[in-house]
């Protein structure tokens, strides 16, 4: 590092991974490619497509892992990614109008927000512009930030200086960098700059309404598509009403220990989010099918919650 600058770098084990799990895809893509081509034209150019993508991932992580140049570098003046290389770009300070914490697949991402994005697209190189434009399709902002993808010892250093970019801190008698990198430590800049709220781990009257309307849900699916159209079982039918009862009391125990902080989870992440959510569905259809098994922990688990709250009342 130079005194007028900060420079982060890739974290060389996340480089490795994304190489390796890269050219398994296209292993895979290469033997299924001439599945597709006797099967379907359209799924035989989709899945070539996807392998001359994933060829151009690993290639680009190859490069950075052996290159060694830093991922970002921050100076008095400006933010610079991917420095030294032809996905080099600069973002002055003056133009950061915030910083937005985003999360896709569970990895956090900062999002640099400026005032005049269109203005920074245009001005961009070909190679950069065809690089960003899916951010803007997708809704991102134009410039993010992998916060993984940087050593693990660097980022909270690169979370202070970023937090000091922001604030706007910069006084007359400390330079900028002296100052980020005093301060970073005290700075929880994910929580900062995280527009969303803390997850609502609420147990009422309106927990126990929303539970039995998606049960609801539920029982009605499982009544048209395993009553009526199986057999019209009158066991399975007692059963499922049965099961819809007693459905929220399994439910709350569930959410209680794992389920309210996994489905913020699910709520706070940007891009495609359909097949976490499937899988949401299929978990508490199989929940409510179990749901005679969890009750009786759950009704215990509430008696015990409320004598505890009555004793710190």
């Amino acid at each position: 590092m130079i005194h007028d600058k900060i420079e982060f770098y890739h974290s060389k084990g996340k480089l490795f991974l994304g190489i390796i799990f890269s050219l398994l895809f296209v292993a895979m893509g290469t033997f299924l490619i001439y599945v597709a081509y006797i099967e379907s034209i359209l799924i035989f150019f989709l899945i070539l497509f996807t392998i001359v993508m994933l060829s151009f991932f690993a290639g680009a992580n190859i490069l950075k892992m052996f290159r060694g140049y830093p991922y970002i570098i921050i100076t008095e003046e400006y933010i610079q990614l991917d420095p030294f290389t032809k996905s080099e770009v600069t973002i002055y300070f003056s133009d950061i109008e915030n910083i937005k914490i985003s999360e896709v697949s569970f990895q956090k991402i900062l999002e640099i927000v400026l005032y005049e994005e269109d203005d920074y697209f245009a001005q961009l190189s070909l190679h950069n512009k065809i690089r960003l434009f899916m951010n803007r399709v997708t809704g991102f902002s134009l410039f993010t930030i992998g916060l993984n993808a940087i050593r693990k010892k660097e980022r909270s250093a690169l979370l202070g200086a970023l937090d000091f970019i922001i604030q706007q801190k910069i006084s007359i008698e400390s330079t900028f960098i002296e100052t980020a990198q005093k301060h970073h430590k005290e700075v929880d800049l994910l929580e900062k700059y995280n527009p969303t709220p803390e997850v609502e781990r609420s147990i009422n009257r309106s927990y126990f309404l929303k539970s039995y309307s998606h049960g609801f849900m539920i029982f009605a699916l499982s009544f048209i598509f395993f009553y009526l159209l199986l057999g019209r079982n009158n066991n399975y039918l007692s059963y499922i009403i049965f099961n819809f009862i007693i459905y929220p009391f399994a439910k709350v125990l569930i959410d209680w220990l794992f389920g309210f902080k996994f489905r913020h989870k699910i709520e706070k992440q940007k891009g495609v989010t359909y097949y976490f959510k499937q899988l949401l569905y299929m978990f508490d259809f199989i929940l409510f099918h179990v749901s005679f098994l969890i009750a009786p922990f759950g009704i215990l688990f509430l008696l015990i919650r409320m004598v505890v709250i009555r004793i710190k009342r």
